[in-house]
């Protein structure tokens, strides 16, 4: 169907079949925000909530479409790409406009990536997972255009039964999944190489506060910084209880807690190392 104007023989003013599709969508918009979910049953909630995500994911395909062929704007403005008119007009941060400009044109090279958005079973998030490991792929020297394929594939179909989480940590291996014999090697390989990348991030500061308390932070490999992460939090949650049985007041990150699995706290902001801070070397 051609986007040009469309004019109305019968004497009437031109329709723009855009406009008129987006005003439609704004039309509906308007009467769902009119209403109260308050009194609406549980199973219109449910069914709200679910079509609005199959929504989101079109709503991103129709933007990344767009996105995709934006060279024009960039011409009228005598940039290299959109995002400084998404800057001025949208107000959209730059870096921001450059990962979606990024993104676009990411998914536009994968068909089946791209149908799974504009079907509404693959999210914007989902798209962004599927597209990094798609580019690792590419790089491979090993992987072959039919593995990236196979590969598109079976993630957009993962995504259809996975968060995006679980979807990046499946990427990671979908070329063992694709061709165990192949891959198998080069993962090891690639593995053993960021163990050693991470062992020569590995570093750990632990300082006095000089009121009965030490700071400490650091970067360490993950297997490291989870046992280290279980061994704190072991001696740490008991004495939390303890101040929250007797009613004393908790440390100020105390609200960034994760409620639902108190073993589990990060503070809100970074632990300021004070001008005297005593500053150990970094251990492993």
């Amino acid at each position: 169907m051609s986007v040009e104007n469309h004019v109305d023989h019968w004497g009437t003013s031109p329709r723009d079949p855009v406009a008129t599709a987006l005003a439609g969508i704004e039309t509906a918009l308007g009467e769902l925000l009119a209403m109260d979910p308050a009194y609406w049953r549980t199973s219109q909630k449910k069914d709200v909530l679910a079509r609005l995500e199959i929504l989101k994911a079109q709503q991103a395909a129709l933007e990344l479409r767009v996105l995709a062929t934006a060279g024009d704007i960039a011409e009228e403005t005598g940039d290299k790409d959109a995002s400084a008119w998404m800057r001025a007009e949208l107000l959209v941060d730059k870096g921001s406009a450059r990962a979606q400009l990024k993104l676009a044109a990411a998914v536009s090279k994968h068909e089946l990536l791209a149908a799974g958005l504009a079907d509404g079973v693959v999210s914007r998030d989902k798209a962004r997972v599927i597209t990094k490991a798609l580019d690792a792929i590419e790089a491979d020297p090993v992987a072959s255009a039919e593995d990236l394929l196979l590969a598109e594939k079976l993630l957009v179909d993962y995504a259809t039964r996975l968060t995006a989480n679980e979807l990046r940590i499946v990427g990671k291996r979908i070329l063992v999944e694709i061709d165990p014999a192949r891959f198998e090697d080069a993962e090891a390989k690639a593995l053993l190489a960021e163990e050693e990348r991470a062992q020569q991030k590995t570093a750990l500061r632990i300082w006095d506060n000089h009121d009965g308390t030490v700071g400490f932070d650091g970067v360490l490999p993950v297997a490291m910084g989870m046992r280290f992460k279980t061994h704190v939090e072991a001696w740490a949650q008991p004495r939390k209880q303890q101040l929250v049985e007797k009613g004393t007041p908790l440390p100020p990150w105390d609200d960034s807690w994760d409620k639902a699995s108190p073993a589990c706290w990060r503070p809100s902001t970074p632990m300021p190392s004070p001008a005297t801070a005593a500053t150990q070397p970094p251990s492993t």
